[in-house]
């Protein structure tokens, strides 16, 4: 009898700590939206964005970093939004195994902090030389405007030629300064500079080499090697002035595409005129921005002195200041989930799918 009343109360206590769990992440989720029925996700038509996450569960409660989007013809940020009274007329859908969720929109800043790890990808061949000092003045004060505009912004460099020769690991905009300022011209980017330096100088010697200038390698390399945080945005800008160099198989723009898009936007910023090299490009001398195009980043051209360069004016200044959250109630967790981010608006649309556990 004493161990029937044990096992009874065992049970029975069993069922309260569920129900209290239950209750628990019930409470917890009350500000987000039922999920909606009856909704038709539009197709998207124009499939001129890409939009592009980051997951972090907090229990059944799934919060996605979403980088701002822009819309191409005017540069301007699109308003992600989802209308709880109507879900359909929504510029944002998200589908969980099929399932259209309801969501809560939050931009950032606006009491939302969001994370975001940048690299700076910086061509120091000789070429860059008339630019390399206009480029790093520029960076320096994108790290302190980001630093103050809300975003949890985090940065680092990487410096590269025929193939990866210097840069420093994920820091704050005061030491990324310091490190850019060591020296002058093309060499502000030579040598790795950090505690991590001298595994980092081994690990960019044993990366490999491409056959000259190629943004590509550098940008992997971070992506491999780098600490990036957990549940942050990961960026890059790239700066060059030559195409990306490559054996047409190896560190070119299709490698870069497929492992950093859905991961990572890459953004352009190139010192010549687009039709600079018009009739040299080819599947060994790539255009740089095509990195940009299938990551969804943003490009732009500017003098080949990159005077008066301010990368408050990009693309991407705009996209990271206009970053928002996006949270839903998975239906299950502790299992893989194919979930699908579209975004539609009357001049926008395109959609991402991501097969992800959580």
């Amino acid at each position: 009898m004493k161990k029937f009343f044990l096992l009874a109360f065992t049970i029975l206590l069993s069922i309260f700590i569920v129900s209290c769990d239950s209750d628990k992440n019930e409470n917890m989720n009350s500000d987000i939206p039922p999920d909606p029925s009856g909704v038709n996700v539009p197709a998207p038509t124009k499939n001129n964005v890409l939009p592009t996450a980051t997951f972090n569960p907090v229990g059944n409660r799934i919060q996605i970093n979403l980088l701002g989007l822009l819309d191409p013809a005017t540069n301007q940020p699109l308003n992600i939004a989802y209308n709880v009274s109507n879900p359909q007329s929504s510029s944002i859908f998200v589908e969980e195994d099929g399932v259209v969720k309801g969501l809560k929109v939050t931009k950032v800043g606006s009491g939302t902090v969001l994370k975001a790890d940048i690299v700076f990808l910086v061509d120091n061949s000789g070429s860059m030389d008339e630019e390399a000092d206009s480029v790093a003045a520029s960076i320096i004060d994108f790290a302190n405007f980001l630093q103050a505009s809300g975003l949890d912004a985090k940065f680092a460099v990487v410096g590269y030629d025929y193939g990866v020769n210097g840069g420093i690991n994920f820091t704050n905009a005061q030491t990324l300064s310091n490190y850019l300022n060591r020296s002058t011209g093309t060499y502000r980017t030579y040598n790795f500079s950090g505690a991590d330096s001298a595994s980092l100088t081994n690990r960019a010697y044993l990366f490999g080499y491409p056959t000259g200038e190629n943004g590509v390698i550098a940008a992997i390399f971070a992506d491999s090697v780098y600490a990036w945080r957990s549940g942050a945005q990961r960026v890059f800008i790239n700066f060059t002035d030559e195409p990306t160099q490559s054996n047409g198989s190896e560190w070119n723009n299709a490698m870069g595409c497929s492992l950093l898009g859905g991961k990572a936007t890459v953004h352009t910023v190139f010192s010549e005129d687009s039709t600079y090299y018009s009739g040299y490009w080819s599947n060994t001398n790539e255009r740089p921005w095509e990195l940009s195009k299938c990551t969804g980043g943003t490009i732009k051209f500017i003098p080949n002195d990159a005077a008066g360069l301010s990368l408050r004016d990009l693309p991407v200044a705009g996209a990271l200041a206009n970053s928002y959250l996006v949270e839903y109630v998975s239906s299950k967790t502790g299992q893989a989930h194919t979930v699908k981010i579209t975004v539609y608006t009357s001049t926008a649309d395109g959609v991402r799918t991501y097969n992800i556990s959580y």
